[in-house]
């Protein structure tokens, strides 16, 4: 059956809006103004106005010292929520739990939130005593499997910068505190897809992480299971692999075809 209604205007103001926080959203770097009055195909006094307003709501912000611009804190925190709940839809928490259930152990999907992991869905093996990663909880990203991801997919530039000016602090028996370390560690992630921590954030726990990506190869979020080392030895950790990267592929699949 045809609508008899008309068409919506696809150049309507809130169109606009959503184009710039689109163009800012996805450049690697930070952007000029007129690259996104460019991208956007808008004058670039339109693109100062619509900026100003999206500056006033947090959802764009200037990098300090420059007129260049990046996401602002709201938009952050929109996109965290927005994936957040993603993940803990029906089929993309089942398939954590059926991962859970499958291999025995504890299994955690995780965000990067400024330095820090932020765990937004979580499933529980009955038999495992691995570290509860409850929703909300936090952990510093370079002692933890997932936190390892998002530092290997920095660009080599912004991960030294973030390097010299981290703050490694001991949290466990084997926590990294070495610059020179954790940049071979990074390196070593960044080249195998694939990270693990041997008791880095609690002593007795080991875990390990596979990226969840969306359908452009972005990083959205890592999948993380954390195991009792005294019931699986640190260098048996690559035998979930397979497993978590088919239920990771799983995962990307459902939160693509809910958007």
């Amino acid at each position: 059956m045809v609508s008899d209604s008309p068409p919506v205007p696809r150049d309507q103001p809130l169109d606009r809006l959503l184009h710039v926080l689109d163009v800012v959203a996805h450049a690697e770097r930070p952007i000029t103004m007129t690259d996104v009055a460019a991208a956007c195909g808008l004058p670039v006094p339109t693109v100062h106005r619509l900026v100003a307003q999206l500056e006033e709501r947090q959802l764009l912000k200037r990098v300090l010292g420059t007129k260049k611009l990046m996401v602002g804190a709201a938009l952050v925190n929109l996109g965290m929520a927005a994936v957040s709940a993603a993940m803990r839809a029906d089929q993309s928490h089942q398939i954590l739990v059926a991962l859970s259930n499958r291999i025995g152990e504890h299994c955690q999907i995780g965000q990067r939130v400024d330095d820090d992991v932020v765990y937004v869905d979580a499933a529980y093996a009955t038999r495992s005593q691995g570290l509860h990663f409850e929703h909300g909880r936090r952990s510093p990203l370079y002692c933890t499997s997932i936190g390892k991801l998002f530092l290997s997919e920095m660009p080599a530039d912004r991960f030294e910068w973030w390097l010299a000016h981290a703050v490694l602090e001991p949290r466990a028996p084997n926590t990294i505190v070495s610059a020179d370390v954790l940049r071979k560690v990074i390196h070593k992630v960044r080249k195998e897809q694939w990270a693990a921590s041997n008791e880095e954030v609690m002593a007795g726990v080991v875990g390990c992480a596979v990226p969840v990506r969306d359908a452009q190869g972005k990083l959205i979020a890592g999948l993380g299971i954390s195991v009792p080392s005294a019931r699986v030895a640190y260098d048996a950790l690559a035998g979930f692999r397979q497993p978590m990267e088919a239920a990771a592929a799983e995962i990307a699949a459902a939160i693509a075809a809910a958007q």
